[in-house]
């Protein structure tokens, strides 16, 4: 098994990247010698965390990375399924402000993440950094 760096695509994001993470070569090909969940839930943390901007992509991410189906991430929203897969349909459209609060504010409660409450932080940042790196341990 050896460590490289890898753009993580599986994710629906073209922006993640996985440094250090362990591959393996089996007779199928590489193989990722992590556990997927834990590392999208990672991302979906890093994601809330950095403050990036949440487009139907991310809301996707999100609410697997949870186990969640549209109809639940819906329900703790008070939205309904449709809304949910109208935002996931749209893979590159950013949330509005309003939603894109409530999600990241979810999320935070969800994977236990303190977010400093004013309306601008959570609303995050006018443009995705284009790179997110994790480092896996």
């Amino acid at each position: 098994m050896r460590n490289r760096t890898i753009r993580y695509t599986i994710c629906g994001l073209d922006y993640v990247y996985l440094e250090n993470i362990p591959v393996r070569q089996t007779k199928h090909g590489e193989v990722l010698g992590v556990d997927l969940e834990v590392i999208e839930r990672e991302i979906a943390s890093e994601i809330v965390g950095q403050g990036i901007p949440i487009r139907g992509a991310e809301v996707k991410l999100f609410r697997k990375s949870l186990g969640l189906s549209m109809e639940r991430f819906g329900l703790l929203l008070g939205l309904s399924p449709p809304a949910i897969l109208k935002w996931e349909r749209d893979l590159k459209k950013r949330l509005h402000p309003t939603n894109e609060v409530a999600v990241r504010a979810l999320m935070a409660e969800q994977l236990n993440i303190i977010l400093e409450g004013k309306f601008t932080v959570l609303k995050g940042k006018a443009v995705n950094p284009g790179r997110l790196t994790l480092r896996v341990a």
